[in-house]
C-alpha cells in the first residue's frame, strides 16, 4: 500500500523561508567560537566581521554547498544489512537510555543504570518495527562516568544487533562511538560502510560553540554521515512565531551544512532540525504541544524542499506520566510526523519533554507508531478490494464472515490488530492499555537473554569496550568477560 504525505507549507512559503535564511547568513551571520571552523569557512569564501567571531556566508556559497552535499546514501547494520536513506518507507528507532527512568507505578524518577540499557534493548528487539537505537549520552549510575558512553552504546548494539546513533557531547565521545560502531561491523571503511551517524548541533540563536565546532570537524573530517540538529525554541531562542522559529532553525541548518561541506566536500547529511516552543504562561519548555507538531512538519517540508532525508525526534509529551495527556500528545505528534513524510523517527517512551522515559511507554510508543503508519496508507481500490463478485454472491441479508474473500483479506495487513490496545470490549483495570503494556514488558524480560548482534560482532564489541576501560584505567565491565 502506498504512503500518503501532506505539507503545511506551500512552495511559495518554502522559497520565502529559504531566501530569508540566506539573508540572515549573509547579513547577520553566525558567531563561531571554534577558530579552526572560522579558518575553514574563510578559506571556503566566507567573510569574518573585523576581529569578531561573526562569520557571514555569501548566498552563492550556501547554495553551492547545498547542491554538493550527499543527500542519499546507505547505512549499514551490524549484521551487514544495508538500507538506503531515505527509503520507500520510514524507519523507526528507540531510545534505550534517557537521563531518568520512571518505573511502573512510581511517582518519582531514578537515574538510569546499565541494566536499563540491557532491558530497553531487549524490549526494542521484541517490538518488530524498531530498526535502530539511540542511547542518550547521560551517565549510568553504576558505570564510571568516563566509560558510560562506550558502555551504553556497546550494549545497545550488542543486545539489539541494530545500528546505534550517537549524539556526542565531546570529541572523545564522538571518536569512541564511531570506532565502536565500526568495530561492531568489522569494517574500517567509514566512507563506504557507515555503521552509525553522528548528531551535530548549533546553539540557537545563530551560535556555534568551540565544543560543537571541534565535534563537527572531527566527525565530518572522518567522512562519517551527520545529522544537523539545531534546536530552536519559539519565544526563547527564536521569534515567538512559528514562521520565525522555522526561519532561525533553517538558517542554522544551512550554516551547518555549509561548514560540513567545507570540511569534506560531498559530506553525507540528514536534516534533523528540532524546533519547539516556550509556554509563556508557565515559562516552561513545551515539546508536547501542537506548536511543536506544526514546527516539526514545517521542518520536514523544508528538508524535502532541499531534497534531504529527515531524522525526527518523535513521541514527545509534556506529561510526567504515561497518562491520557501523554497518549493524546504522542498520538497527534506521531501522526503528523507520519503524514509529513519523515524518513527516520526516534520514539522510545520519552516523557516530560524527553527528561525521562518509561518502559511501558516505550511499548505504547511503538503501538502509536504502528497505528499512525496504518493511518497514512492509502485505501487500495481495485477489483479485488471492491469485491463486486463477493457482494453479488452474498446478496441481501447475508454474512461475509465465512467468505473466502474475508479470510484472504484478514491476512493482507489492511486491518491493524497489533499493539496493547483493548479491542475486546471488556472492562477492568487489567484491560487498560498501560497495564497491558506492563504485562508485555514483563513477558519480554522474562524470556532467556540472547545477544541480538552476530557472535563475531558481540566479540568485537566486548573487546573494544574492554580495551577502552583498560585505557581509561577503570574497572572492566563484567559483561565484556
Amino acid at each position: 500500500m502506498a504512503r500518503k504525505s501532506v505539507s503545511l507549507l506551500d512552495q511559495a512559503a518554502l522559497e520565502r523561508i529559504h531566501s530569508e535564511s540566506l539573508r540572515i547568513l549573509e547579513n547577520i551571520g553566525m558567531r563561531v567560537d571554534d577558530a579552526e571552523c572560522v579558518k575553514i569557512l574563510r578559506q571556503a569564501g566566507a567573510r569574518v566581521v573585523g576581529q569578531s567571531n561573526v562569520v557571514l556566508l555569501p548566498a552563492p556559497m550556501v547554495n553551492e554547498a547545498m547542491a554538493q552535499i550527499t543527500k542519499q546514501f546507505e547505512l549499514v547494520q551490524p549484521t551487514g544489512e544495508r538500507f538506503p536513506v531515505p527509503d520507500k518507507a520510514p524507519r523507526v528507532g528507540t531510545r534505550v537510555k534517557m537521563p531518568k527512568i520512571l518505573d511502573y507505578g512510581a511517582l518519582k524518577c531514578r537515574p538510569p543504570c546499565r541494566q536499563d540499557v540491557i532491558n530497553l534493548g531487549r524490549i526494542t528487539n521484541a517490538l518488530p518495527k524498531n530498526e535502530f537505537t539511540v542511547p542518550i549520552q547521560y551517565p549510568s549510575s553504576d558505570v564510571p562516568a568516563e566509560l558510560s558512553v562506550v558502555d551504553s552504546m556497546g550494549l545497545a548494539i550488542a543486545v539489539t544487533g541494530k545500528l546505534s546513533v550517537a549524539p556526542p557531547s565531546t570529541v572523545e565521545d564522538a571518536r569512541a562511538c564511531i570506532d565502536l560502531a565500526m568495530a561492531a561491523l568489522g569494517s574500517d571503511d567509514l566512507v563506504n560502510d557507515p555503521a552509525t551517524w553522528i548528531a551535530v548541533n548549533s546553539t540557537s540563536p545563530l551560535f556555534l560553540g568551540e565544543r560543537e565546532g571541534s565535534i563537527i570537524r572531527h566527525v565530518v573530517g572522518r567522512g562519517v554521515p551527520i545529522d544537523v540538529e539545531p534546536m530552536p525554541v519559539a519565544g526563547a531562542s527564536t521569534p515567538f512565531t512559528l514562521a520565525g522559529t522555522l526561519l532561525v532553525g533553517n538558517a542554522e541548518m544551512l550554516f551547518l551544512c555549509t561548514l560540513a561541506n567545507a570540511i569534506w566536500p560531498g559530506v553525507k547529511i540528514i536534516q534533523s532540525t528540532c524546533g519547539s516552543s516556550m509556554n509563556m504562561k508557565t515559562a516552561n519548555l513545551s515539546m508536547g504541544g501542537p506548536e511543536t507538531c506544526l514546527i516539526s512538519s514545517g521542518e520536514i517540508a523544508l528538508a524535502q524542499f532541499y531534497g534531504m532525508a529527515t531524522f525526527r525526534m518523535g513521541g514527545y509529551s509534556d506529561s510526567w506520566y504515561p497518562d491520557v495527556q501523554a497518549g493524546i500528545e504522542k498520538a497527534m505528534a506521531t501522526l503528523i510526523l507520519a503524514q509529513s513524510g519523515a524518513d527516520l523517527v526516534i520514539m522510545g517512551g520519552p516523557l516530560n519533554c524527553a527528561a525521562h522515559l518509561s518502559y511501558e511507554q516505550v511499548v505504547i510508543d511503538h503501538d502509536i507508531w504502528e497505528f499512525a503508519m496504518r493511518c497514512v496508507q492509502e485505501i487500495e481500490v481495485n477489483d479485488g478490494t471492491l469485491a463486486y463478485d463477493t457482494v453479488a454472491k452474498v446478496g441481501q441479508g447475508g454474512s461475509y464472515i465465512a467468505e473466502d474473500h474475508t479470510l484472504r483479506f484478514v491476512r493482507s495487513g489492511e486491518h491493524y490488530y497489533g499493539g496493547s490496545y483493548n479491542h475486546t470490549g471488556q472492562p477492568g483495570e487489567e484491560n487498560t492499555m498501560l497495564v497491558r503494556a506492563h504485562e508485555r514488558v514483563e513477558n519480554i524480560l522474562a524470556q532467556p537473554f540472547t545477544w541480538g548482534a552476530p557472535p563475531a560482532a558481540v566479540e568485537r564489541i566486548r573487546q573494544y569496550v574492554c580495551d577502552y576501560a583498560r585505557w581509561l584505567k577503570v574497572p572492566v565491565p563484567d559483561w565484556t568477560d
